[in-house]
């Protein structure tokens, strides 16, 4: 097991990786990924909020896919739980956070643009009225903390732009609760997979992203990081889509394999590390 993380230690990695101070940074993230870290997500988020300053923003995905199987799906932003592990809701949690309203795809911000990002959220998840839409809109940086490029959600942002064939939309009847315990309707729609649907490989996107040399590539601890700004991802992402329809989908039985580090087998818990060995394992 490597040296135990600390809140400085992590704030002088993620400043070496080139995350600028009054950034607004979106945070696709694995704790564990990182190794054993005094303090836990605690001092990471902390570790975020010295580096960003009071100009900047961190935002997380608090996404609640739990209420996808319920008949009848109450959203209450209050009291559920991110189902996106403990930095996002550690964020979410934090006196001044902001989260968005939307019955899966919920997104929690803290700083100066928390209250912009989070403010609205119509019925589509990567639509012009949320908060996706709002990381393009202010050039916003993604950081990959420990998590692959096929944990990247803003990827469908451009998915829905140019409705991909292989996915269709579904309306789902849901309620929000409101802070004094009242209900109201929350529309919610979702672009979902077709029958048949092989599985995205947004690894391809971001193998291109690097060879362009738009992304920042770093270790965080055990943690591989790559932080790349939004605008560079959509832009690169359209302009392939065009070559390719089939850009955001897998090829074969195998993820498109990028930079340094070892992506492991964990399906949909992939992480990206130094060296497996170091993920921390609660004893």
């Amino acid at each position: 097991m490597g040296d135990p993380q600390t809140e400085e230690r992590i704030g002088e990695a993620l400043r070496v990786l080139g995350l600028p101070r009054g950034a607004i940074v979106f945070v696709h993230s694995s704790l564990s990924s990182i190794g054993y870290v005094e303090g836990g997500a605690e001092a990471v988020v902390d570790a975020f909020l010295r580096v960003l300053g009071p100009a900047g923003t961190l935002a997380v995905p608090t996404f609640t896919f739990s209420h996808s199987s319920s008949a009848d799906p109450v959203f209450d932003p209050v009291l559920d739980p991110s189902e996106m592990g403990r930095l996002t809701e550690e964020t979410r949690t934090r006196p001044g956070a902001r989260r968005s309203c939307h019955l899966f795809h919920s997104v929690a911000a803290l700083g100066a643009h928390a209250k912009e990002i989070a403010a609205s959220h119509g019925p589509s998840a990567w639509a012009e009225d949320g908060p996706f839409w709002k990381l393009h809109e202010f050039d916003a940086y993604i950081l990959l903390l420990g998590v692959p490029y096929l944990r990247c959600t803003f990827f469908h942002l451009m998915e829905q732009l140019v409705q991909v064939p292989y996915r269709q939309w579904r309306e789902v009847e849901a309620q929000i609760r409101d802070p004094d315990g009242t209900q109201r309707p929350l529309p919610t729609l979702t672009f979902g997979p077709k029958p048949g649907f092989v599985g995205n490989d947004f690894n391809r996107l971001g193998a291109m992203l690097e060879e362009r040399g738009h992304v920042l590539a770093g270790s965080v601890g055990n943690a591989v990081a790559r932080l790349f700004r939004a605008r560079d991802a959509f832009d690169v992402g359209m302009e392939q889509y065009r070559v390719d329809p089939d850009l955001f989908l897998m090829a074969g039985r195998e993820y498109t394999q990028v930079g340094s580090g070892v992506l492991t087998d964990e399906l949909h818990n992939e992480k990206w590390v130094l060296d497996p060995a170091n993920i921390y394992r609660s004893p």
